[in-house]
């Protein structure tokens, strides 16, 4: 078994984007992947799905810090689209998530029959595309990472009418929305969400000095209506979450089991990091799911005083700018490490 790459051994090569079809499910799916020329090709590849609810949201949007995790161990990073809610329903995310995955699998194999390790995670609800891919895909991923993630709506969380904004959203609101056609994420632009190669320098640290491009014009067939999001707010109160998924997600309660053990035994070792002032999605999710999986197979790295989504335009590496914030950071770099330990046990 071979050592995970020394951290203190930065890059050489440049970190580049490209972008693929990976499937076409009535409509084109595409995933970009950020890599630099120099990556053995028996490293693991990182499959990442975005936040957003399953209702909004884009896979341009990556945490910088994750891109930085990716670069400095030579590992692909693949960042893939997939149909929204409620156009398409679970069966429609997993069959996403199936192709998704699949290509994640093969992906720089030269030979027919060859298939790489991945790592499967998501941000918020996307994290939710990898908890299914491992209840239903073999093999599995050898490690899932949650992004102050979703791993099942079947918490009570997501059965208790919770409100977010001030007043509840109305069926009204959101018809216009609901009847849309199928569509992938397409968010408006936001510099700070959206991943550019150019944060980060050659070596992989924090570009102190990058500026964001200029918006670059959408083409009508681009654009996606804005007030998306407000579907989640919608189906949150109104407890919807549930039966919108239900086809695909058997929920964790099952872990508690004893005659499940076979089943535990074969989860994934499932990394979650959490913020403990989450009120987009409660804490307690991702709490409960790794209590019920066990030390064995989850670690959960709470970060003190942080919200949703806290680590999602930040860096591995410090940034003056955001001393004031204490380390928000600091359970992000736990999460890694012990992501890189469970990345070890299939190193070869």
């Amino acid at each position: 078994m071979s050592s995970l790459p020394s951290l203190t051994t930065p890059p050489t090569a440049l970190l580049q984007k490209s972008t693929h079809l990976y499937a076409v499910h009535q409509v084109p799916l595409k995933c970009d992947i950020y890599e630099a020329g120099d990556y053995p090709v028996n490293n693991p590849v990182f499959l990442f799905f975005h936040s957003g609810g399953l209702v909004c949201g884009s896979r341009s949007m990556v945490p910088p810090w994750l891109v930085q995790t990716c670069y400095q161990r030579k590992w692909p990073l693949v960042s893939a689209s997939y149909r929204l809610l409620p156009q398409v329903d679970g069966d429609g995310l997993l069959n996403d998530a199936k192709d998704a995955y699949e290509f994640a699998r093969v992906y720089g194999t030269s030979s027919k029959g060859n298939t790489r390790n991945v790592v499967v995670g998501g941000a918020s609800a996307g994290f939710f595309l990898a908890a299914i891919i491992a209840h239903h895909l073999n093999p599995k991923p050898i490690a899932l990472l949650s992004i102050t993630g979703i791993p099942t709506f079947q918490h009570t969380f997501f059965n208790s009418s919770t409100l977010i904004p001030p007043e509840p959203i109305s069926e009204e609101d959101v018809e216009h929305l609901v009847s849309e056609p199928i569509s992938v994420g397409m968010s408006p632009y936001d510099a700070t969400a959206i991943f550019f190669t150019d944060k980060l320098l050659p070596g992989g640290a924090r570009n102190p000095d990058f500026q964001p491009p200029l918006r670059p014009p959408s083409p009508a067939s681009e654009s996606q209506d804005i007030n998306r999001g407000l579907l989640y707010d919608y189906y949150l109160y109104e407890n919807m979450y549930p039966a919108l998924v239900s086809s695909v997600d058997p929920g964790f309660e099952w872990a508690r089991e004893e005659l499940q053990k076979s089943k535990l035994n074969d989860w994934p070792l499932t990394v979650f990091i959490q913020g403990d002032k989450d009120t987009d999605v409660s804490p307690d999710v991702c709490a409960d799911v790794a209590e019920w999986l066990g030390d064995e197979a989850a670690v959960l790295c709470m970060a003190k005083g942080q919200h949703h989504l806290f680590e999602k335009a930040r860096f591995l590496d410090a940034d003056p700018r955001q001393a004031k914030d204490g380390d928000p950071m600091g359970a992000v770099r736990r999460a890694v490490a012990e992501l890189d330990k469970a990345v070890s046990r299939f190193v070869h």
